[in-house]
């Protein structure tokens, strides 16, 4: 592949004859490199036009490949004309797959076997956790997981410092989702966990303990793991008198579900470091890291992701549309998924870089809205209305760590019990917010009303939505219900 000092030396100097070259060259090839591809994609990092010219030239490269090994291994692909070719577009424009199909879960499931190419060998299984509907299983080969421990294994080797030890770090496996893809790391990871009194105890043990290992750091400085395991251990060890910014950690990794802004603050005062979140999963290599303290992600430039309308399929520059990702070879070849809807909503924002930035705003199905002259309105989002009920402490959450006895509040770090109903009868859009409180109402009638109005007031705020302006004109009418403990018997949002 390409010498990444040529470009450096000749790269800005001259970046369209630059990228035309380049894309001859990596037209010529027979295999990728996995180590030479890094370098490429690391040096289209920046602002310069040439790395965003550059990124499009490597993605597009990667389609083609995407697109023809589909075409050629599996049944799925190979049966649709759509696919014969990849669209030609300009060196300035990013890919162009509005030609092929939107696939979904259970598209994928329904025929998982054509979706399996032959030309690989099975190597492990994970699956989606089936909150969210059909469980889908994910078929990794043993070629693509070579690939990837030896992609970021260049990529995370030109991060490392070579004149200090190689760090330690601990994580809490996510085991929802069956067998995990191996990764490389920085330094050497520990692992425990913090669902039984033994896993939590441990964890803190391995933070405790100072170890001696030639050429590593003598104690763990790194902390990862799913969002709300990483709450609940940080309670867990305050609430044993432990301040956990005592362990001098340089950050804490966040990944999986959705972090609010109260408990990211939260975070990252009890550490006093960098928290750094996460938008990944299951059925994608890679995904999307937040610009902190904002909600804002950038995604992974070896994926390619589009934002479309949600009733039409139309691309959107900005604005708020259904999230579409593309696996792009040789990180995914076992089973290609070339734009996969996942069921996200996303507000896309303007991007310096050709990198596609955006705000998560939940699930597509968990969002209200109405069509109104021909034209979707939003009213409320999930995303934003979990930030809101975060910050409430009255409302009670599930109790996901019952079984952790030796912490005292085992509720830290779950979702609040709540249920969101809306009912269009043509003129007005009736929209039901059922929460749980930690009290009988009742009780604290004026607690109450000072909570609906305040909850209310933040909803009609939220930027992209028409509830303000409905409600102000009587075309909407929301209603928030506080039930007593254990009383919401109505189905209830388990994932934002």
């Amino acid at each position: 592949m390409a010498d990444t000092l040529e470009l450096e030396r000749n790269a800005q100097l001259h970046p369209r004859q630059f990228i035309l070259d380049l894309q001859q060259r990596l037209g010529s090839l027979t295999e990728i490199d996995p180590a030479a591809l890094a370098d490429l994609f690391r040096t289209a990092e920046g602002f310069h036009k040439v790395h965003r010219l550059l990124l499009f030239a490597l993605q597009k490269f990667l389609l083609n490949w995407t697109v023809g090994h589909a075409r050629k291994n599996t049944q799925f692909y190979s049966e649709n004309v759509a696919y014969l070719s990849t669209p030609a577009t300009d060196i300035d424009a990013p890919p162009d797959l509005s030609a092929f199909p939107i696939i979904d879960r259970q598209i994928i499931a329904e025929r998982l076997a054509d979706f399996l190419a032959r030309d690989v060998q099975l190597r492990s299984l994970c699956h989606t956790s089936g909150t969210t509907g059909r469980p889908l299983d994910v078929y990794k080969s043993f070629e693509e997981v070579r690939f990837i421990n030896d992609y970021f294994s260049r990529m995370f080797g030109s991060l490392q410092n070579r004149e200090r030890d190689k760090p330690l770090s601990l994580s809490f496996p996510n085991f929802y989702h069956g067998v995990p893809v191996p990764m490389p790391s920085l330094g050497m990871s520990f692992v425990s966990g913090v669902t039984d009194d033994t896993l939590i105890q441990d964890a803190r043990r391995i933070l405790d303990t100072t170890y001696d290992m030639p050429g590593y750091d003598s104690q763990v400085r790194m902390l990862g793991g799913l969002g709300h395991h990483i709450l609940f251990f940080t309670s867990y060890l305050i609430e044993q008198g432990v301040d956990p910014a005592d362990y001098r950690m340089e950050c804490v990794n966040v990944t999986g579900g959705y972090l609010s802004s109260t408990m990211f603050e939260f975070l990252a005062d009890a550490w006093k470091c960098q928290i750094n979140i996460r938008f990944s999963m299951t059925e994608t290599i890679g995904g999307a890291s937040c610009i902190a303290p904002t909600h804002r992600f950038v995604l992974d430039p070896h994926l390619i992701a589009e934002v479309l309308d949600v009733d039409s399929d139309v691309g959107l520059e900005q604005g708020v549309g259904k999230l579409v990702l593309t696996n792009l070879y040789p990180f995914v070849q076992m089973q290609p998924l070339i734009r996969y809807q996942n069921g996200d909503l996303v507000r896309r924002l303007p991007s310096a870089n050709g990198r596609l930035v955006f705000e998560f705003l939940g699930r597509v199905k968990n969002a209200v809205s109405r069509v109104k002259d021909g034209r979707r309105e939003w009213l409320i989002f999930s995303a934003p209305l979990n930030d809101v009920l975060s910050a409430i402490p009255d409302i009670r959450v599930y109790d996901w760590f019952s079984n952790v006895r030796v912490a005292r509040d085992r509720t830290v770090g779950s979702l609040p019990i709540m249920s969101l109903k809306s009912q269009d009868n043509g003129n007005v859009v009736t929209i039901t917010l059922s929460l749980e409180l930690r009290y009988a109402p009742h009780l604290h009638r004026k607690r109450c009303a000072d909570l609906r109005q305040g909850i209310t007031e933040a909803l009609r705020a939220v930027p992209d939505t028409v509830l303000g302006s409905a409600l102000d004109s009587g075309e909407v009418v929301f209603n928030v219900v506080f039930f007593a403990p254990e009383q919401l018997n109505e189905p209830i949002v388990i994932k934002i």
